[in-house]
C-alpha cells in the first residue's frame, strides 16, 4: 500500500499523560486505510510509548483520511483511559493482543 502520511499537528495532554497526533493520509484511488498499516507508519513519530488510533474519517470526494492517534507511556496506561471499543479496534481485547487476522 502506497500511502502518504502527513502529521498535521502534535500536542501534549499533561492531564491524561498522552501525546495527541492529528494526521492526514492520502491514498490512491480505490484503496482503503487499514489501522495496522497506519499504526506502523505512525510509530516512527512515537518512538517510545503505546500508539492507539482513536478516530479515522474519510473525506467525501477525496482520497484522503483524517485521523487522531494517542500515544501513551505504556499499554497499561492506555487500558486505564481508553474505552474498550477503541482498544479492540487497535487489536487489544481482554488485556491481550489479538492476532492480525482481521
Amino acid at each position: 500500500m502506497n500511502m502518504e502520511i502527513k502529521i498535521d499537528s502534535k500536542s501534549d495532554n499533561k492531564y491524561l499523560d498522552r501525546d495527541i497526533i492529528n494526521f492526514t493520509i492520502k491514498l490512491k484511488s480505490g484503496e482503503t486505510a487499514k489501522i495496522s498499516e497506519i499504526k506502523k507508519a505512525l510509530e516512527s513519530e512515537s518512538k517510545d510509548g503505546f500508539l492507539a488510533i482513536y478516530t479515522m474519517k474519510s473525506t467525501y470526494g477525496k482520497n484522503e483520511v483524517k485521523g487522531i492517534a494517542h500515544v501513551y507511556k505504556n499499554e497499561e496506561m492506555a487500558k486505564k483511559i481508553l474505552p474498550k471499543y477503541i482498544l479492540e479496534k487497535n487489536g487489544i481485547k481482554n488485556g491481550k493482543e489479538e492476532a492480525e487476522g482481521k
